[in-house]
């Protein structure tokens, strides 16, 4: 006569046995996507007090970086697709950190505000914390590692993405401007 237990076992190893084991975690874009949550997580809880977003930062700094920028070598820069770049600047503009202006017929310019530079300001010193918040569980040679790791597979698969992210020497070489020399990211001050 058969135990409870041995029933349950019985039942369990041969429930294995019919269906595959679930192991997401097991996936490099279960593992990324899981990662992404977290470091958007732990932006927002960085930023909580602006009502920011990881993207809106990111289209922050590129359109400081590039005063006059269109919408679309902006959307390459931070590697974004029409809808959520479209999204991301009407929001930026509605939040009086961005303002948009006629280039010519078929292009708008977009530019920072001084609120926007002041928010960027106020962001830059978070960023190593929020790095570090992320890579905590690391040495700092892993830390080297994982990042080199990350920019060669991302820049690997590049083309792969719906939308590819142009480098600075790539947005130069496709026509844009080059990037202002007193912007608050790159160091530099009017």
């Amino acid at each position: 006569m058969k135990t409870r237990t041995q029933s349950v076992q019985l039942a369990d190893s041969t429930s294995q046995e019919i269906m595959p084991p679930f192991e997401p975690m097991n996936h490099p874009g279960h593992l990324v996507r899981r990662l992404h949550q977290i470091c958007v997580a732990v932006f927002l809880d960085a930023a909580r007090d602006y009502d920011l977003t990881h993207v809106q930062f990111a289209a922050l700094l590129a359109i400081e970086r590039y005063p006059d920028i269109d919408q679309t070598r902006m959307a390459k820069l931070v590697a974004l697709d029409r809808q959520t770049t479209s999204n991301v600047v009407a929001r930026l503009i509605t939040k009086g950190l961005v303002e948009r202006r006629q280039k010519n017929k078929r292009t708008s310019a977009l530019r920072i505000t001084g609120a926007g530079k002041a928010l960027i300001e106020v962001m830059q010193p978070r960023q190593k914390p929020i790095d570090d918040t992320i890579l905590g569980p690391l040495t700092e040679q892993e830390r080297e590692t994982l990042m080199a790791l990350l920019r060669k597979v991302v820049g690997s698969n590049n083309a792969l993405s719906r939308a590819p992210h142009f480098s600075d020497v790539e947005m130069t070489a496709a026509g844009g401007q080059e990037p202002a020399e007193d912007s608050v990211s790159s160091g530099r001050r009017r």
